[in-house]
């Protein structure tokens, strides 16, 4: 009976230790279990590292390379394209003959230029001039009757001093003197003012003959400058009004190209002469970025993308850089060699945010220079410091969070303005 009542006793303290360790367990796995949970609940942030390296602030835009200046090649006349001697692709010089426009109307009237300067010439040279010859003859007329008038003056003057004439006949003589005189001198007055005449309608002749070989010269259209005809020129035989366009000539030498960028009216202010700016462009996407200065900025905005052209001059051009061009600009407006930076995105709602001892906490710091990728941190942080890129959105200091890490040239990269694809062909 003992014996029963020792194993009856040992068999109930077994089943206590089994029912223990076993409420154990399950304490302890609805502890761990919890505990997961609680992990797994706390929002994920994303940190990376304080680095130090150099930081940019600048603004970007976008720009197509082109020609300084482009020249319209535009009829002066209205008439016939009777010859095209250049084709597009072409190389020119300044003064080099393009086209010719023809309009006979113009031939027509250089030649009645020409007709009419001969008249006025020979009407203007006393050889050949009718019109001279005759005032001449007159005057010539006139002074050989003073001279007989002048001889009768004196014998009149003589017979009165013999008794022989009358003061009458001495008065009649002297009026013949003077009015041959006077009209001697009419007769020189309107030679002058002849030959006055006559040289003024040559003068005027030869000014509108000047003008007609000038309209004709105009017909032979001459490029305006050493360069490259653009398009494709308008073909032969097409009839033409004055001001049509023919061609389009540009020099497109890589050293006489710029950048055209169109920077966005709240940048403008930030845009200065000799600024600073690298360019990418997408046909170079393997190179490093070039570097120019600000050459010209237009005072007037695009009135439909509210942008203004800013010229930026190549210092060093690649020798396969085209007109048409195009890529990313940034215009440099202050930039340090070494500084603290962390990604432009740990900047949030003002601050900067880190993770320590598993809470999220607020950084001490003040903002320096900031780029699209980057940002100065002043003070309050040392190399290798980790800070959030993610969103914080409502989160709190304090609150328990998961952190991940990421590399801070990965995180960085994440603000880089998008590519444009570069076209691949058809599929």
């Amino acid at each position: 009976m003992h014996a029963r009542i020792i194993a009856r006793v040992k068999r109930r303290r077994g089943q206590s230790t089994v029912r223990w360790v076993i409420g154990a367990a399950i304490a302890l796995s609805l502890i761990a279990a919890a505990f997961i949970t609680y992990r797994l609940l706390r929002p994920t942030v994303t940190v990376t590292e304080v680095v130090e390296g150099p930081v940019v602030q600048a603004f970007y835009a976008t720009g197509t390379l082109q020609p300084v200046r482009e020249f319209p090649i535009k009829s002066q006349v209205a008439g016939t394209l009777a010859k095209v001697l250049v084709e597009k692709g072409d190389s020119v010089k300044a003064g080099q003959p393009l086209a010719v426009v023809t309009d006979p109307g113009l031939d027509f009237r250089q030649m009645q230029a020409e007709a009419e300067v001969r008249e006025k010439r020979a009407r203007a040279e006393a050889k050949t001039s009718p019109v001279l010859q005759e005032f001449e003859a007159r005057a010539g007329f006139t002074v050989e009757l003073l001279v007989i008038a002048q001889r009768e003056e004196q014998r009149v003057t003589s017979l009165l001093k013999q008794n022989a004439a009358s003061q009458s006949d001495l008065d009649r003589s002297l009026d013949r003197v003077k009015e041959l005189s006077k009209e001697l001198e009419s007769l020189k007055a309107q030679l002058a003012a002849k030959k006055l005449e006559v040289r003024k309608d040559l003068e005027v002749a030869e000014a509108a003959l000047k003008i007609a070989n000038w309209n004709v010269e105009e017909q032979t259209l001459r490029s305006p400058t050493d360069g490259v005809v653009l398009d494709r020129p308008e073909s032969m035989g097409t009839r033409l009004k004055e001001n049509d366009h023919i061609m389009q000539i540009a020099d497109v030498r890589p050293e006489k190209l710029v950048m055209r960028a169109a920077v966005d009216e709240e940048d403008l202010t930030n845009v200065r002469r000799n600024q600073l700016v690298r360019m990418t462009l997408y046909s170079f996407q393997d190179a490093a970025p070039f570097e120019g200065k600000v050459t010209r900025i237009y005072d007037k905005a695009d009135p439909e993308r509210r942008t203004f052209e800013v010229d930026v001059t190549i210092d060093r051009p690649n020798e396969r850089l085209a007109a048409g061009m195009t890529g990313e600009l940034a215009f440099i407006i202050e930039e340090k060699a070494t500084s603290l930076v962390v990604p432009a995105q740990a900047w949030q709602n003002g601050a900067v945010y880190t993770v320590r001892g598993g809470r999220l906490e607020q950084l001490k710091t003040t903002r320096g220079l900031r780029s699209v990728e980057r940002l100065e941190l002043l003070d309050g942080v040392r190399p290798g410091d980790r800070v959030v890129i993610s969103p914080v959105g409502n989160l709190k200091p304090g609150r328990s969070v998961r952190a991940e890490y990421l590399d801070p040239v990965a995180a960085a990269n994440l603000n880089k303005p998008r590519q444009k694809e570069a076209f691949k062909g058809f599929n």
